[in-house]
């Protein structure tokens, strides 16, 4: 999808942690790219501000994220329809 195209993006919301500087959410436009090596998976992300973020993820691990991520949807899909989940 072109710049054009894209939904307008929310506006940050700063979440104070430990350490320096604010977490703010969104953190990222699209997901960019995925790099896969024999163990590693890198995330590549685009912030709101255009500066990228590489997130190193175990290939194990994107098995997990993915069945998490399509339970998450189902769940809110449902919520939105008001249907209850089976």
């Amino acid at each position: 999808m072109d710049d054009d195209r894209k939904a307008a993006a929310a506006e940050p919301t700063e979440i104070p942690l430990a350490g320096d500087g604010p977490f703010q959410l969104p953190i990222c436009t699209d997901l960019a790219e995925i790099a896969l090596g024999e163990s590693l998976a890198i995330l590549r992300f685009e912030t709101l501000e255009g500066q990228r973020v590489d997130i190193p993820v175990p290939i194990g691990m994107l098995v997990e994220l993915k069945d998490a991520a399509e339970e998450a949807l189902q769940a809110a899909v449902a919520a939105r329809d008001g249907s209850m989940m089976q």
